[in-house]
């Protein structure tokens, strides 16, 4: 059907209703998947309604819509007071609790379906399954049975295409082990969890082992003619009658569509031919539309690709540096983003790290004058840094050198803690709890938060670990 959208709002109401669809009808799931690909082919960005406002992108406008649906699961299928007055007859009641699981459980797939057409990022599905199955604390910290079977609903459908990536292939394993542990979780003897749930646990990582190839029964309405014809043909073949194994065919489950991998080498064969035709200007506006674009898909290779086509300088590349540092302090609503993509060019070595510690050594050195302006320019470190040591064993401690160089004045030692502690808060935040521990095995870093402190190194890592 044709459609004309002017505004996000309508393409916000338009996704709702597939979304809508899509639960009632989780059997076309795929095609709702598809429907919602082809929006974002034809309308990827509206013109922000106001001067001065960012644009409002599609991933954006899913996203929110994929954030409300998830978030109005219900918590229990335990049926309230007010679910036994509106339905009288016990079978009406579990007819409605069914549904409600269903549509739960639809959810799921289609937002798998979403992710396997590159419309949702991988760290959607980290979130939306460490939401369901993470450790928490408090009185009930084991999750409920349905929300184990929302991610074994989940992750059969994206498995194979998770794993493919080594991000991916690593949060797939952390999911594995977590409900692994879970399958063998005992209170006062017994199973947690019920049978039913354990053997779908079971079955999620046998599928896994099995390279995600999956048994599925063949459609059995077939003539008498055709039956004896397949029966011929199979005996020729195999030389034995058919057997049950015959009854049944095998499929890898998890795969993103054909046409998917047919629009990627598209636009490989289009970027070769730009390549070769001309490089785009590494200017400014150029540095913040493939941030852009990267906040959008969080795609690193895609990001790699657009910086590396300009073929920057290294005068140059200082330049998109510095540009990339002003978008970070100064814009609040793309500080995370400009974190994002520094580490990420930084990762694939395409920014140097001596280049970072010396961008960020002058930046830092007016943090203070940047803060009357925009008092959130501080939280542009946090987010930065904390990403950077999440980088793990792919941290270099140079970059800690601009931190020192800016708490060594008396001036900054103040904010300079602040800034310290704002990086740990940052790190916990993101449940990178390896990685905090790293961090305060670092000498350097904890150097930093001695000098800002103005006390000893044991008591500056005392006091950043219970912050």
């Amino acid at each position: 059907a044709q459609i004309d959208l002017q505004k996000a709002e309508e393409l916000e109401f338009v996704i709702k209703i597939i979304f809508g669809k899509a639960l009632v009808e989780p059997h076309y799931c795929e095609t709702y998947a598809d429907m919602v690909f082809a929006l974002r082919t034809r309308y990827p960005e509206f013109p922000a309604e106001n001067e001065g406002e960012k644009p409002h992108s599609f991933t954006r406008v899913l996203l929110n819509t994929v954030q409300n649906e998830f978030e109005s699961l219900p918590t229990t299928f335990e049926p309230t007071d007010e679910d036994r007055k509106k339905y009288e007859s016990t079978e009406d009641l579990n007819l409605e609790m069914k549904k409600r699981k269903g549509k739960m459980l639809a959810n799921m797939k289609f937002i798998g379906n979403l992710f396997l057409r590159q419309l949702l990022a991988v760290k959607v599905i980290g979130q939306v399954v460490h939401d369901l199955i993470g450790i928490k604390q408090g009185e009930n910290p084991l999750p409920e049975e349905h929300m184990i079977e929302c991610v074994c609903e989940l992750l059969q459908a994206i498995g194979y295409t998770l794993d493919e990536t080594q991000q991916g292939e690593s949060l797939m394993n952390s999911f594995a082990a977590r409900l692994k542990d879970l399958s063998g979780v005992r209170n006062n003897g017994k199973h947690a969890y019920s049978k039913r749930i354990q053997f779908q646990i079971d079955g999620l990582l046998d599928l896994r082992k099995a390279k995600w190839m999956k048994k599925l029964f063949k459609e059995q309405a077939k003539t008498k003619t055709a039956v004896r014809e397949e029966a011929e043909r199979e005996q020729r073949t195999h030389g034995r009658t058919p057997g049950p194994d015959n009854m049944f065919s095998v499929q890898t489950v998890g795969v993103r569509p054909a046409y998917m991998d047919e629009i990627s080498a598209a636009k490989k064969r289009t970027k070769q031919v730009d390549a070769g035709a001309s490089k785009p200007k590494f200017d400014k506006q150029y540095v913040k539309k493939i941030c852009q674009y990267y906040g959008e898909d969080q795609q690193g290779d895609t990001l790699q690709e657009d910086w590396s086509k300009a073929q920057p300088t290294k005068e140059e590349t200082k330049q998109g540096l510095e540009w990339l540092l002003e978008t970070g302090f100064d814009d609040p609503n793309k500080q995370d983003v400009t974190a994002q993509v520094m580490v990420e060019l930084v990762r694939r070595r395409l920014i140097p790290w001596d280049m970072l510690k010396d961008s960020l050594t002058n930046s830092l050195a007016s943090l203070p004058d940047m803060k009357m302006d925009t008092p959130t320019a501080d939280v542009f470190v946090h987010s930065l840094f904390a990403r950077l040591l999440m980088l793990g064993d792919g941290f270099n401690v140079v970059v800690l050198k601009a931190l020192q160089t800016f708490v060594s004045s008396d001036d900054n030692k103040k904010l300079g803690w602040s800034v310290m502690v704002g990086i740990m808060k940052r790190l916990k935040s993101e449940k990178a709890n390896e990685i905090v521990q790293k961090a305060l095995q670092k000498s350097e870093f904890i150097s930093v938060a001695a000098t800002a402190k103005g006390c000893t190194a044991q008591e500056a890592k005392k006091q950043l670990e219970s912050s």
